[in-house]
């Protein structure tokens, strides 16, 4: 049976049977090293999608639903969107 608690930053740190394929902890690794200095989840959410990750990739790097993932990932494209319309033009 698999041992249950929560770790760093409230991971889940249950042990799995699940095989990885050294591309996939590299990838793991570099997502994790890419946004470890960003407070914000959201941020986080946004950086990761942004260079490729899947919603249950992310939700599994950070320890967060897959519900979260994509609202944190609907915010940050509003919020996109907002930043966007606000800049004047170079005309």
């Amino acid at each position: 049976m698999a041992a249950k608690g929560k770790g760093v930053e409230g991971r889940d740190t249950r042990t799995t049977t699940e095989t990885v394929s050294p591309d996939e902890k590299i990838a793991r690794l570099l997502g994790i090293l890419a946004t470890k200095d960003i407070e914000q989840v959201n941020e986080r959410v946004t950086l990761l999608r942004a260079v490729g990750f899947s919603v249950s990739e992310v939700a599994s790097l950070l320890g967060i639903t897959e519900n979260n993932v994509r609202v944190a990932t609907h915010h940050g494209r509003k919020r996109h969107r907002g930043r966007k319309a606000a800049r004047p033009n170079k005309n």
